[in-house]
């Protein structure tokens, strides 16, 4: 059994799962999670289930998003979904998610049919099993609970490898690894977890670009946000199986962070790919 005072899991699903609005049009809802804004990952995850509602017979194998505008977690999200092309093995679509009818996020899509072909990938780290390292989110709320804050639930467990924590690294190191895995077992329906990993695959990305100046989320001098955010689906994944996030920050520069990951599951494959751009700047303190 798992602690559940820790997990949202079942709501953080029914979140990502949009209400039709017409055609090809959805509503959205958001979630707390600590800011006023909406998460990053949350109008990812819920974009791309829009999109896959258009495109009932054939999986997502990339997005590619931008971030334009903070949104209000207190307001509905509407999504809007141009069917852009439909090929022999591909589709294409474009999402516009909208509050006040002004643009906050824009995303695009490409599908393709089960396919046979040439495949090689670049081998997993060898790495310690998650079920060596501690979970990060009993910790999480240890911490917020002592620092007078209000802990928000996570829907899946993270296990960093190396002891750095889930939301910064004073090690200084360019890199971080870590598992995440939902805590309970999940429908079949691909899409539920290809949104699930969209949504997670925000969580301690842009972080990593922090670790090199040794700067923690939370800095009073931190001003920071997700710009873009691409992920290539390589391979089916299961959020209720644990995956390994190999993470690395090649560079940071003009205000920004980059922050490439691997995705592998348990049995070595590589499942996803992803990048993710950022704003990232140290404010001096007035005074």
């Amino acid at each position: 059994m798992f602690d559940t005072s820790l997990y949202n899991t079942s709501e953080i699903l029914d979140l990502l799962t949009l209400v039709p609005d017409g055609t090809d049009r959805f509503i959205g809802q958001s979630h707390f999670m600590g800011s006023p804004n909406v998460f990053g990952g949350q109008v990812l995850g819920q974009a791309l289930h829009a999109a896959a509602q258009t495109v009932p017979l054939r999986r997502a194998h990339s997005l590619h998003s931008l971030f334009i505008l903070p949104g209000n977690h207190r307001l509905p999200i509407e999504f809007e979904v141009e069917r852009v092309r439909d090929g022999g093995s591909f589709s294409t679509r474009r999402v516009v998610a909208l509050q006040e009818g002004k643009r906050i996020f824009v995303m695009s899509a490409s599908f393709q049919d089960d396919e046979v072909g040439l495949s090689h990938q670049k081998p997993m780290p060898q790495v310690p099993g998650p079920d060596t390292l501690p979970s990060a989110i009993a910790g999480w709320k240890a911490r917020a609970e002592a620092g007078g804050r209000q802990f928000v639930q996570a829907p899946a467990d993270f296990r960093v490898v190396g002891g750095a924590d889930l939301y910064g690294n004073p090690s200084r190191d360019t890199g971080k690894q870590m598992w995440v895995r939902a805590p309970m077992p999940l429908p079949d329906a691909p899409l539920v977890h290809e949104a699930l990993f969209a949504y997670l695959s925000d969580y301690s990305f842009l972080v990593t670009a922090l670790q090199p100046h040794g700067v923690m989320l939370g800095d009073p001098r931190l001003q920071i946000a997700s710009l873009d955010h691409t992920i290539w689906f390589h391979r089916p994944l299961r959020m209720d199986q644990w995956l390994l996030l190999c993470m690395d920050s090649p560079n940071a520069s003009g205000g920004r962070g980059l922050v490439l990951a691997s995705v592998y599951d348990q049995q070595g494959q590589l499942v996803a790919t992803m990048a993710q751009e950022g704003l990232m700047r140290l404010r001096e303190k007035k005074g």
